[in-house]
């Protein structure tokens, strides 16, 4: 009878455990989630801006190291630069909501109706370019798969684009004024598939 007395009170005292664990992290969660919403609401207003930062790009085939600017005008319209660590340019591209124009090294121009075609096509890249306006800021386009950190900003989540699957990951944000607010933009940017590894260092951020 004592020993049945022991065993209740030690699934009791199990229960009250798990119980108090659940409650304690529960108003983790709900601020967490309510840090996003609030996060989310600012990215949603950042349309216009402008970046600068290092990237590398490899796959078994290809390797691409060097530096990029973005100027970000709209969802889908967009130019960016890619050049050498020494200011070499590797190539330029200009987006529209009808065309892409993608200037090589040696000033020739090729343009497609489809941005990841073309880049893929003439540079080896595949990154998924109709996403960038999302992803780049830390805006996620699967929030079922989104694993976020303690003060509710992007950190994990799973890229769905034309077939492909993306791990796309957030290691470091840094903090920007914007809207006579402070912002938390991504830092380190990493993508990566079974084909595939991009990672992309912004160290500035210049917001309209």
């Amino acid at each position: 009878m004592r020993l049945f007395s022991y065993g209740y009170r030690a699934i009791v005292m199990l229960l009250i455990g798990a119980l108090l664990v659940a409650c304690a992290n529960q108003p983790n969660e709900q601020s967490q989630q309510l840090a996003n919403k609030s996060h989310q609401a600012a990215l949603s207003q950042l349309i216009n801006y402008q970046a600068t930062g290092s990237l590398s790009y490899i796959t078994d085939s290809t390797k691409y190291y060097g530096r990029f600017f973005i100027n970000q005008i709209s969802d889908n319209q967009y130019q960016l630069k890619l050049t050498t660590p020494v200011g070499t340019s590797i190539f330029s591209l200009t987006v529209t909501p009808y065309l892409a124009e993608l200037t090589d090294r040696n000033g020739k121009k090729y343009t497609d109706e489809n941005v990841e075609r073309l880049v893929a096509k003439l540079t080896g890249m595949n990154i998924p370019f109709k996403s960038l306006h999302n992803w780049f800021k830390g805006v996620s386009d699967n929030p079922s798969k989104d694993i976020l950190d303690s003060k509710g900003r992007l950190s994990k989540t799973m890229l769905m684009q034309d077939n492909q699957t993306w791990l796309m990951t957030i290691t470091k944000y840094d903090t920007y004024s914007f809207a006579n607010k402070t912002i938390d933009l991504p830092a380190v940017i990493e993508l990566t598939n079974q084909q595939n590894q991009l990672k992309m260092t912004i160290n500035n951020w210049k917001l309209n």
